[in-house]
C-alpha cells in the first residue's frame, strides 16, 4: 500500500471519483460551488495540498482523507476505503498519516464528523465524541431549551455557522441515537451528528 497526498488536477479528479464511490448516498454536490465540491478541493489543493491524502493497493486508489483549515483548525472532511478493502488497516494507516502531517504543519488538534457505523473507529484512535444538532430553522436558544428538559447534557459551545445555522454541541457519554431522532423528529430541517476532536 502507498499513501501519498494529492498533486495535480488529474489525481484530484481521480480521487474524487472513489470518494463518490466510497459515500455513494453523499448529498456532496461535487461539481457545484460548495464546500466539499472540486472546486473547494482546487482551491485547497494550491493551499495544503499535504492535506489531501489518498492510499493505493494494486495500482488503484482505495481510500482518501481530505482535511482543511478554518480559523486555525483542522477539520477532516472526509475518510474512507472501499468496501473491498476494509478491514486491513488502511483506514488507520492514513488517520495516524494526516495526524502526523497536521502536527508537522504546527497545529496541535484535529477534529471531523463521523457516519454511525465508524464511531468505534475513531474512539479507538483516541477521539473523543459530542453530538453536533443544527437548524437553519430554529434559534441557538430552541435548541438548547429542548436538550434542558431532557437529558440536559453539558453544552461544550454554540455557534452561529455561517450566519444562518443555528448549532450547539452537547457533551455525550457515548452516542446518544433516542436524543438524535428526538430532534430531528421534533424540529423541522434539523440535523444531528456525532463529532470526533483529538489533541495531537
Amino acid at each position: 500500500m502507498i499513501i501519498d497526498n494529492v498533486k495535480n488536477i488529474d489525481e484530484l479528479n481521480a480521487v474524487l471519483e472513489t470518494v463518490k464511490k466510497i459515500f455513494p448516498d453523499s448529498s456532496i454536490d461535487y461539481d457545484g460551488e460548495g464546500k466539499y465540491s472540486r472546486k473547494f478541493w482546487i482551491e485547497q489543493l494550491n493551499k495544503l495540498p499535504e492535506l489531501l491524502l489518498y492510499a493505493k493497493s494494486d495500482d488503484k486508489i482505495c481510500a482518501s482523507v481530505f482535511a482543511w483549515e478554518d480559523n486555525n483548525s483542522i477539520t477532516v472532511a472526509h475518510c474512507g476505503v472501499l468496501e473491498e478493502y476494509h478491514r486491513k488497516g488502511i483506514g488507520k494507516a492514513l488517520v495516524l498519516e494526516i495526524e502526523k502531517r497536521i502536527k508537522n504543519l504546527g497545529y496541535d488538534s484535529i477534529a471531523l464528523g463521523s457516519v454511525e457505523n465508524v464511531e468505534k473507529f475513531y474512539e479507538k484512535l483516541g477521539y473523543i465524541g459530542s453530538l453536533l444538532i443544527q437548524s437553519d430553522s430554529h434559534s441557538i436558544e430552541t435548541l438548547k431549551a429542548f436538550n434542558e428538559r431532557g437529558k440536559n447534557y453539558k453544552i461544550l459551545w454554540t455557534n452561529l455557522y455561517e450566519g444562518t445555522i443555528s448549532q450547539i454541541c452537547l457533551k455525550v457519554p457515548v452516542a446518544d441515537r433516542e436524543l438524535q431522532k428526538k430532534y430531528e423528529n421534533t424540529f423541522d430541517n434539523c440535523w444531528t451528528q456525532m463529532i470526533y476532536g483529538k489533541k495531537l
